[in-house]
């Protein structure tokens, strides 16, 4: 598929750029000030025009890192400034930019996405071109279908993780999406739009083993039928690390059930002891190890997505975590390192966390002051954060607003970080007071909770592709269900 580029949309391009020029801080740099710098940060390749990030080529990443500098967005550094006066006047503005983004689409007649195509998550993340998270909506119908077609072979949960490609980055129409395919590198076009993610936990404990979910086929089928009513598309299926190859018949079928649904499944696992690094060995390595051996045993349509941590050491005063900054700097570095053994594995983790957490700060290495959000949406792809209130405009001000004794809100973050936000709310009967869940609501009026999220979808649609919602817990909507 050719770009046919005319020296019209060019010039309705610069245009836009001279007309956009007023919107910017008019942040300027000129040659006396920074050409200390310019031996130091491009030594190592000849001069090529527009190449401000120092890489040896110009490239949509060029513009990106030039708009984003002009716009003083906070730590945006150019390696070498002088690739990018174009105007030849030693100094850098939105008149550069101009030319930057001319000569970009002078050099696109290919199709765009063959710049996508074939190049790692790694690198298609560092260049823009896709979004560092996955995507939130559901793989299914004509989708599922057109992708495993191209594909040649069935959706493979494990290892195929979808995310949102960057059209505006790759000088793409704004109204075309498509998905990029971190295992197979390529590009697939999103040709219906399906149901964003829901999530719930599935608890087994005593009223699970009363149900007998796990070994009655008819009522498994019967609990994934209120899965399916409640709109859930995951399932965070909780069960021991260690159990799992024990377990692996009883396992396998349940997955394979809800596979058959277009729904993926998880293992959920968390104690709130794990903190430190001598729990790494239980508390991640193992975890993962687990999953690895249990994939490696079963065919495409049994395998576990990844791992859902739902370690709320907060919980453990023994850790005095609000109060001990030691502590909070640990659980960064937790996050960090299980997010860097999932990907190792080719995993996908999903790190639950309370909404308050967006108030608290750590000192990170070098003595530095970062709040815990901050530093843990930039490791992660994907956080949930439980956001038990029993009201929709509640729910929404605790992630859309500043809370209280926070410098920012949680969608600041999430946005600023490019990962995706899961909003959990409670539709269970809990200790904690009928103003954190949908319980009292639920139990009158079966679907409620549904109703909420769909405000909630309809309200936040701006955040549309950075945020999902997960419902606490599986057990409780079944009974629900079963009560209609």
């Amino acid at each position: 598929m050719g770009v046919n580029i005319s020296v019209k949309k060019i010039l309705s391009v610069i245009s836009a750029c001279i007309l956009a020029s007023f919107a910017f801080s008019g942040r300027q740099t000129y040659a006396v000030e920074t050409a200390k710098n310019d031996s130091l940060n491009y030594t190592q390749h000849e001069l090529v025009a527009g190449d401000v990030n120092a890489d040896g080529q110009f490239s949509v990443a060029d513009v990106v890192l030039m708009q984003r500098w002009l716009l003083a967005v906070p730590d945006t550094e150019l390696a070498y400034w002088k690739a990018g006066d174009l105007c030849e006047d030693d100094r850098l503005d939105v008149f550069d930019l101009c030319l930057m983004k001319r000569a970009l689409i002078q050099t696109m007649s290919h199709n765009p996405l063959d710049s996508l195509i074939g190049m790692d998550y790694e690198d298609a993340v560092r260049n823009a071109y896709i979004s560092k998270s996955e995507y939130n909506y559901q793989i299914a119908g004509n989708l599922k279908s057109a992708i495993e077609d191209k594909m040649g072979r069935p959706l493979d949960y494990s290892i195929d993780r979808f995310y949102l490609v960057n059209n505006e980055n790759l000088g793409l129409n704004s109204d075309t999406k498509y998905l990029y395919n971190a295992d197979t590198m390529d590009v697939y076009l999103i040709n219906e739009e399906t149901k964003m993610q829901c999530a719930t936990w599935y608890w087994k404990g005593t009223k699970a083993a009363l149900y007998g979910i796990d070994d009655d086929a008819e009522k498994q089928n019967k609990f994934l039928d209120a899965m399916e009513f409640y709109g859930i598309t995951e399932i965070y299926y909780s069960i021991g690390a260690n159990k799992l190859i024990k377990s692996k018949d009883m396992v396998e079928a349940f997955v394979k059930n809800a596979y058959a649904r277009n729904i993926k499944v998880y293992l959920v696992t968390g104690e709130k002891t794990w903190l430190y690094e001598d729990s790494y060995q239980t508390a991640i390595y193992n975890i993962f190890d687990k999953v690895e051996e249990y994939n490696s045993l079963v065919d495409y349509d049994a395998r576990l997505a990844g791992v859902s941590y739902d370690v709320e050491v907060w919980t453990n005063s023994e850790f005095n975590w609000k109060n001990n900054d030691a502590a909070r700097y640990q659980q960064v570095k937790f996050i960090e390192t299980a997010q860097k053994y999932a990907e190792s594995k080719n995993l996908s983790v999903i790190h639950c966390l309370p909404f308050w957490i967006v108030q608290y700060d750590y000192t990170d290495d070098e003595g530095v002051i970062r709040n815990v959000y901050d530093s843990i949406t930039q490791i992660a792809n994907d956080t949930i954060l439980m956001v038990y209130r029993d009201s929709t405009s509640a729910i929404e001000r605790l992630v859309t607003e500043v809370q209280n004794n926070a410098e920012n809100s949680v969608f600041y973050y999430i946005e600023k970080n490019d990962c995706n936000l899961e909003i959990a709310v409670q539709a269970a009967e809990t200790t904690e007071g009928d103003y954190v869940t949908f319980y009292e609501e639920e139990k009158e009026n079966p679907g409620y909770v549904t109703a909420a999220i769909a405000t909630m979808k309809s309200d936040l649609k701006m955040y549309k592709y950075r945020t999902t919602f997960a419902i606490h817990h599986a057990i409780a909507l079944y009974e629900y269900y079963l009560s209609m």
